[in-house]
């Protein structure tokens, strides 16, 4: 840990051993067919990229975007993409169906804040976390908010906590989400 909680030091290992991880897949993978590819991938290099990524919600773009890279390689060598011309952010949508770092990391909030909420998730978690109760009569009574944390010890420290983070990631999702009536149904909407 540096003195800022960038986490940079995490990142670049977790970088380098998912980078090594691709270069071992790459080493055979003419060997293999895209979906062998692609399960090589999901169990050495997106479970790297996938473990602990909650803690990185909130770190400064440069941090994030040396996951990306990786994410991307990876993309690269699922798919047989040659060169760098190509928008790789389409290919990663439209035929891998795999979300961006900066959106897998909010995606994991998300989904311990819906088991927190629901009873799937530790106490320790639901306890961090209030719904908004209006003090008068209020239309938002009914949209299933969190309530965010009234003091935040530190700026920059303390927004990237799971108590300000959570609440302020559910009430940004469409209510019809935040309603979703099982965990299935909330992943896949």
């Amino acid at each position: 840990m540096d003195k800022y909680m960038t986490l940079s030091s995490h990142v670049t290992k977790v970088c380098q051993s998912a980078s090594f991880a691709i270069a071992k897949i790459g080493s055979i993978r003419k060997y293999i067919d895209r979906s062998t590819a692609e399960r090589l991938v999901h169990a050495l290099v997106t479970s790297r990229l996938d473990s602990n990524n909650g803690l990185l919600y909130g770190l400064p773009g440069t941090v994030i975007s040396k996951l990306q890279r990786v994410q991307n390689s990876a993309v690269r060598l699922v798919l047989g993409v040659k060169g760098y011309r190509v928008d790789i952010n389409d290919l990663r949508r439209s035929e891998l169906h795999w979300l961006p770092i900066r959106d897998r990391i909010a995606f994991k909030i998300l989904m311990l804040t819906y088991k927190s909420l629901h009873g799937l998730a530790p106490p320790y978690l639901a306890d961090l976390l209030t719904t908004y109760q209006p003090t008068r009569s209020l239309r938002s009574a009914t949209q299933f908010l969190l309530d965010p944390p009234r003091r935040i010890v530190t700026s920059y420290y303390g927004e990237r906590a799971f108590s300000t983070s959570a609440p302020k990631l559910w009430n940004g999702l469409p209510q019809s989400i935040r309603k979703a009536t099982s965990l299935a149904i909330f992943k896949n909407t």
